[in-house]
């Protein structure tokens, strides 16, 4: 088996995505956590990782990979464990994993994920975050221009990775301006909208192929495209905006799609890697001021949450 170590935070999107594909594909790996609450995706040291200052990365034989994608393409193609999460792409059902991978990859996760936090009054339920950290979203503009200051700071500070964090300042305000225009942010949720309606008669139409209830998205395998919509289900959940894409009285087959992941290990076992950060976590965030933006919405988006569905 190959030697591969993860780099990754438990409340990212992206690595909650390659956490569920190792755990379904019963993998060996060495892990690191990379604390963005305190701006370590930002450090020397993990931009010689990864130039891109990202999280997840995975160390491979010969080479570092940092898209979330290529990961779980490298890991079920190269490890000879578990399930395989992405089939022949020659068959019909690895066509229609295809198809629906793309769908869910082009979903604007961090316009709907900050977005949503700079305009609350998007979210239908609240957002699923602990008192004290709503107070710190409040500022959250503010810290962003902080963020930028940082990674201006370290691009002059370090000339040899200046480039890399110049790019990782374009990035961020290019993010800023999208999620701080509110009409950008409505639209992102209105076409999710329209994918939702997409998903609910796949799933129709998958229970009527299979003739049983307990199918998955293109069929009775739990695939790569399972994983993605799962991830997504959970995000809409922690912002509070699950009433508006599904539930028992709205899109049910899409609830019960939810509600049965929730019983698999790979789940569960994402949940408690998120119980047993949490309390290093939290130490580390009321000790030191958080960097940036993203580090304070990571925070909220996931622990806490998982602390309360984990009872």
């Amino acid at each position: 088996m190959a030697d591969l170590k993860l780099y990754y935070f438990p409340t990212s999107f992206y690595s909650q995505k390659v956490l569920m594909a190792l755990f379904e594909k019963e993998a060996t790996f060495r892990e690191q956590i990379v604390f963005i609450v305190q701006g370590e995706q930002n450090e020397p040291w993990y931009m010689k990782v990864t130039p891109k200052g990202t999280v997840p990365a995975l160390e491979a034989p010969g080479r570092v990979l940092t898209d979330s994608e290529d990961i779980v393409n490298y890991v079920d193609k190269e490890l000879d464990t578990g399930t395989r999460l992405i089939p022949n792409p020659d068959t019909k059902i690895g066509q229609e994993v295809d198809k629906w991978r793309n769908l869910l990859n082009d979903v604007n996760v961090p316009v709907i994920t900050f977005g949503t936090v700079f305009h609350q009054e998007l979210s239908q339920t609240g957002l699923k975050f602990p008192s004290f950290l709503k107070s710190k979203l409040k500022s959250a503009k503010e810290v962003m221009q902080n963020g930028a200051k940082v990674l201006q700071e370290k691009a002059d500070k370090y000339p040899e990775l200046r480039e890399h964090f110049l790019a990782k300042l374009s990035a961020q305000n290019e993010r800023s301006a999208k999620t701080g225009n509110k009409e950008v942010v409505v639209q992102a949720l209105d076409e999710l909208d329209v994918l939702f309606e997409k998903i609910e008669d796949r799933l129709a139409e998958t229970r009527k192929e299979q003739g049983v209830t307990d199918s998955w998205l293109v069929g009775s395998r739990f695939t790569m495209a399972d994983i993605n919509l799962a991830i997504l289900l959970d995000r809409l959940t922690l912002l509070g905006l699950e009433e508006r894409y599904f539930s028992p009285s709205k899109r049910p087959l899409i609830q019960d799609f939810y509600v049965r992941m929730g019983k698999r290990k790979s789940v569960q076992r994402v949940r408690q890697k998120f119980q047993s950060t949490m309390r290093i976590m939290v130490g580390r965030t009321l000790k030191k001021a958080i960097p940036v933006v993203v580090g304070l919405v990571g925070v909220a988006v996931g622990v806490f949450y998982w602390r309360g569905r984990a009872k």
